[in-house]
């Protein structure tokens, strides 16, 4: 388990959000002052997949080997000295398997199969699920390469996958996953409706798919400005382009989680539940390094999916009509790794109970281009999500592309606790925060319209805090240094986001951006129920001028925030003028330090943006909730304490 696992786990307890509140007695017509009690809250712990015992696996498994370099297919696979050759035999193992035995497949380490694999047509269980998984001597995985398509029909497209899931319980472990002319790496599509359960996708490489890459240097080592993203993965319509595959879609990638769309439904609700991804590395791969997308859950600020939308009965959901809600549910992402993605580099949309956790995305957006919008781990659509311990860093925004923030909470997104993250570098700002308006048909529980025609609904998007996470020289530091258009250092608010709390976070604002905003607003869309308290805005560059643009936010509560090197905002300009703080912290200088040797990669990286000065340390105001520790694991609740950080050491 890796140092950054190890530090949240230990503290991993169920989470609990009582918010107690005792008040000063007062006499007569005296106004008493309420006197806040902390109650500390503990990280939420994500459910984990059941081990399966060596004594189960060697003596209720049906085992099969395969060896691409020295298997044959006339073997009958059921021990390492006769191992099986071509992936092919898989399917003719399902097939033959009358006995409903479970199966494992087991690949041989350090050899290449040249071909597509689906997994399909078999019955697993929970306690005994299907498995893919490597045997041999050393730590090389078995590879699978597979073949693509240079035809342009989306149909041919949707069948170029590496590896096609189609059925539940099933766990496909430790597999490098390869294929440029591929669309997907590994794709988790069922093969007919229903509740698809207990899936596992652990300790995969996933790279080079759907990826033409024709340069000299490597892509890690060459910057996106000097490569054309149009002849790396292509997209139809676009100049010189128009006609060829469209291949930038949001459908495609290394692993991908779907449920159906106009070209491949199967016509009746899909839903995921419990799945795990876990532990994988993603490299080199457009357009979605790891994407949940779920195309039965249209309500108000989604805007598109094939389920009737039930008002006032969320959780209502019928599989034969596809009336109601269907999100996927108990979703676990973490431990992954990506690296140069060409859009977004994780994404969790349309899912219930979240957690999206211990995840590195370095230099999303590779690809990006006009027209689409991509970050590094985001999520949309989510109610009940854990947001935490993830690191995004590099995220580009070139070549007319849109967003780029390292981390995103996106549309019709409810109760989301985003804590202990690390955002650095990010040329389109640290976080977005965003919501939608959208027409669309309301329906009863019989199907029938509950409305005669569309109407605008805005999504219902509440309740989502931002508390104990680091955020470091956000921003795209390049172009015209007076017109101000740097994106946020800290967030960007679109549209109507209504009821979000940012506490005891630190922002450090680079100092090679004049007038950067550290909290921007892209809209003429009111949001309002802006919280920001006990955070540290620290400014490397007195003469950087950095500045709070609330544009559209009506009434935010600005409460006992340390600015340093922070410009006081002109309330004509709908700036934060630092009178609306009326605990504002301006005389303290917390003595952040950069990296001397300019390395901020790693989420631990982000222990080094500790304030140096003591008095930080006991500055912070009493909230009614509180994390019972920093995001070093230090235990919170000796002191009040500005920013992420309960101590220095």
């Amino acid at each position: 388990m890796s140092f950054l696992k190890k530090v949240g786990r230990t503290f991993a307890v169920a989470l609990s959000l009582c918010i107690p509140f005792t008040a000063v007695a007062c006499k007569d017509d005296e106004v008493a002052e309420t006197v806040v009690t902390p109650t500390y809250i503990e990280t939420p712990k994500a459910p984990t997949y059941a081990e399966i015992s060596k004594d189960v696996l060697d003596t209720e498994y049906k085992t099969y080997y395969f060896d691409a370099l020295d298997g044959d297919d006339e073997n009958s696979g059921l021990n390492m000295d006769m191992p099986k050759k071509s992936l092919s035999e898989i399917a003719e193992i399902i097939s033959g398997n009358t006995e409903n035995a479970p199966i494992r497949i087991l690949l041989k380490r350090g050899t290449t199969f040249y071909e597509n694999l689906k997994l399909t047509g078999y019955t697993a269980t929970a306690e005994m699920p299907f498995i893919l998984d490597a045997y041999g001597a050393g730590d090389e995985y078995p590879v699978i390469c597979g073949t693509g398509t240079s035809a342009e029909s989306d149909s041919e497209l949707n069948k170029a996958n590496v590896l096609h899931l189609e059925e539940a319980n099933t766990r496909i472990m430790n597999i490098e996953i390869t294929g440029s002319d591929c669309t997907r790496g590994i794709y988790i599509f069922p093969r007919k409706g229903g509740v698809f359960e207990n899936i596992v996708v652990d300790g995969c490489y996933v790279h080079n798919v759907n990826w033409n890459w024709t340069y000299s240097t490597e892509p890690n080592e060459t910057d996106p400005d000097d490569i054309d993203p149009q002849k790396v993965t292509p997209a139809d319509g676009n100049n010189e382009y128009a006609g060829v595959a469209h291949r930038y879609r949001r459908l495609y990638g290394g692993i991908c989680i779907f449920t159906g769309d106009l070209t491949n439904s199967v016509g009746a609700p899909v839903t995921f539940r419990n799945m795990w991804i876990t532990d994988n590395r993603v490299e080199e791969v457009s357009h979605l390094g790891i994407n949940f997308y779920n195309y039965w859950v249209n309500r108000p600020g989604v805007g598109y999916g094939y389920n009737k939308y039930v008002d006032d009965t969320t959780d209502h959901n019928d599989y034969n009509t596809g009336v109601g809600y269907f999100p996927m549910e108990n979703i676990v992402v973490t431990g992954n790794y990506t690296n140069c993605v060409g859009g977004d580099g994780i994404v969790v949309a349309g899912a219930d109970n979240v957690w999206l956790e211990y995840n590195t995305c370095y230099k999303s957006n590779y690809l990006g281009r006009a027209g689409f919008w991509n970050g590094g781990v985001w999520v949309h659509n989510v109610r009940k999500g854990y947001y935490q311990y993830n690191e995004a860093g590099y995220t580009y925004l070139r070549h007319g592309a849109s967003d780029g923030e390292g981390f995103d909470i996106d549309n019709t997104c409810e109760d989301v606790y985003m804590q202990y993250n690390y955002g650095h570098h990010n040329e389109g700002g640290g976080l977005l925060i965003c919501n939608l308006e959208t027409a669309m048909l309301k329906f009863n529980a019989d199907g029938a319209p509950a409305t005669e025609r569309l109407e605008n609904y805005w999504g219902n998007w509440k309740n989502n805090y931002v508390r104990n996470n680091v955020f470091v020289n956000n921003g795209y530091p390049f172009g015209d240094k007076e017109d101000g258009n740097h994106h946020s250092a800290f967030v960007t608010v679109a549209r109507t986001v209504n009821d979000i709390v940012f506490e005891n976070n630190t922002v450090v604002i680079r100092g090679d951006i004049y007038n950067q905003h550290i909290v921007d607003c892209e809209d003429n869309k009111v949001a309002q129920g802006h919280v920001y308290r006990n955070n540290i805005f620290y400014c490397v560059d007195a003469s950087s001028e950095p500045v709070f643009d609330l544009g559209t936010i009506k009434d935010p509560v600005f409460e006992n925030n340390l600015y340093y090197n922070v410009k006081n905002g002109d309330e004509l300009y709908s700036e934060l003028n630092f009178s609306a703080d009326s605990k504002a912290i301006l005389d303290i200088n917390p003595q952040i330090e950069l990296p001397a040797d300019g390395n901020y990669c790693g989420w631990e990286k982000a222990f080094l943006f500790t304030a140096k000065n003591d008095v930080v340390y006991s500055k912070g105001m009493p909230i009614a909730t509180m994390m019972k520790y920093d995001i070093k694991g230090n235990d919170a609740t000796k002191n009040l304490y500005l920013g992420a950080f309960a101590k220095k050491d």
